[in-house]
């Protein structure tokens, strides 16, 4: 069967705060999703997380990470699920795609598990983890797999693993603190950028085999059920159907490795040319440096963003580490309203701030996921921001620390612009 639309469903960096703010008061089904994911928390003795995300000033995913992992996975799940409801507004898909845990969602959604044992399967894996998962983390490299591969046998340290290929020049390792560590030195060495990802664990990694079998003995009463869409999963590398054993694809996954690079060519091959976002953590953007000439979409705060154009040049779908010289620019003091040049200027201000390639600040990329930004330097950036673009106490206003993209911030000093004239 031909594939049109694929609505993607974030995994980690699916959560922000308050992503359902203005959906929950009028939307009936934000509302059950919501509710049912709290009945099943206090069902493990854990608040629910309807405040996550139905309150700007709720805590980030950087301070979860640190507090309290049971509710961010709990959120992501909630996130995904909300999230392809509201997509769906937009158009069925003709196939879900979770990027590691969000393929939870993917699959409750696609009917293979009920809303309630959904959220108890994500519940479960989060209670494993916390039991049985030693410290460690994940660390994003901008290289190829076959380089990441390469890389990973020459640190030679047990635990690291390459977790995850996302785009043809974008993978994830995991593994202990010390190993990442190591893999940072050469990735310095070799001018190549590493980025540590808001991940509480090294997902998709051999350090998760013990809670991986903790996560299946807890998980056999939970019944699987007729699919109602088709899913491709990263991690099968293809499609499930009714006689996959879907919970044992989902135990598989915590030390398996995540291909969706593969997931995403795979899909464009049988047809795809939309896809769908079902949130705002950077999948829209690794889907365009892998297939460039596809529409992608995304949802965030209950409405579809307006596809953004494919990238300009073979430097901005794989940005190649070079030096970055500060924008001489000096602030701005009179408003304007051009959103392509308040989003230029925005990326070359964080590219300044952070040493970091411009090409790599792009529209899409994760703020916290993708580019390790926690919540104290956001609050620094945005009062940078503040200053360069003239806002003054504008820019107070809490949204504007929550954004979690630059596209989404270049749309608030538009509007904050638009307002002070």
């Amino acid at each position: 069967m031909p594939v049109s639309s694929v609505f993607l469903l974030p995994g980690q960096g699916g959560y922000t705060p308050g992503l359902f703010a203005d959906e929950y008061p009028s939307n009936p089904r934000i509302r059950e999703i919501l509710d049912t994911v709290d009945r099943v928390a206090a069902e493990f003795s854990r608040p629910g997380v309807t405040t996550l995300l139905t309150r700007t000033d709720a805590p980030d995913a950087a301070e979860l990470v640190r507090q309290d992992p049971f509710a961010l996975q709990l959120a992501v799940f909630a996130a995904g699920a909300g999230g392809c409801h509201l997509a769906e507004r937009h158009g069925a898909p003709d196939v879900l795609v979770g990027h590691s845990m969000g393929e939870i969602a993917a699959l409750t959604v696609a009917g293979a598990f009920d809303l309630p044992d959904g959220a108890r399967l994500t519940a479960q894996r989060a209670e494993a983890l916390a039991a049985h998962c030693p410290a460690g983390g994940m660390l994003a490299l901008e290289l190829s797999a076959a380089r990441t591969a390469h890389l990973v046998g020459a640190v030679d340290e047990h635990g690291l693993a390459l977790a995850v290929t996302n785009a043809p020049r974008q993978t994830v390792v995991s593994g202990p603190a010390q190993a990442l560590a190591a893999v940072r030195k050469v990735a310095s060495a070799l001018d190549v950028q590493a980025t540590p990802l808001n991940a509480p664990y090294p997902f998709h990694g051999p350090m998760l085999a013990v809670a991986a079998q903790r996560f299946a003995a807890a998980v056999t009463g939970i019944r699987q059920q007729p699919l109602r869409l088709r899913v491709f999963s990263p991690v099968a590398a293809g499609y499930v159907h009714d006689d996959t054993d879907l919970k044992a694809l989902l135990v598989r996954q915590l030390t398996a490795p995540v291909d969706f690079l593969g997931a995403v060519r795979h899909l464009h091959a049988d047809g795809a040319e939309r896809f769908v976002e079902c949130g705002r953590a950077g999948l829209s953007g690794l889907v365009r440096r892998t297939v460039p000439s596809v529409t992608t979409d995304s949802t965030a705060s209950g409405a579809a963003s307006v596809p953004r154009p494919p990238a300009e040049s073979p430097a901005a779908v794989e940005p190649v580490p070079q030096p970055v010289t500060a924008p001489a620019a000096a602030p701005v003091t009179a408003p304007f309203v051009d959103a392509e040049e308040v989003l230029r200027e925005l990326r070359e201000l964080y590219a300044s701030a952070l040493e970091y390639p411009v090409e790599v600040i792009t529209a899409d990329a994760d703020l916290e996921a993708d580019l390790g930004i926690d919540s104290l330097k956001r609050a620094e950036m945005v009062a940078k921001v503040a200053a360069h673009f003239g806002l003054g106490e504008s820019a107070q206003d809490g949204r504007f620390v929550a954004q979690s993209t630059l596209a989404d911030l270049a749309g608030l000093v538009v509007s904050a612009q638009t307002h002070a004239r």
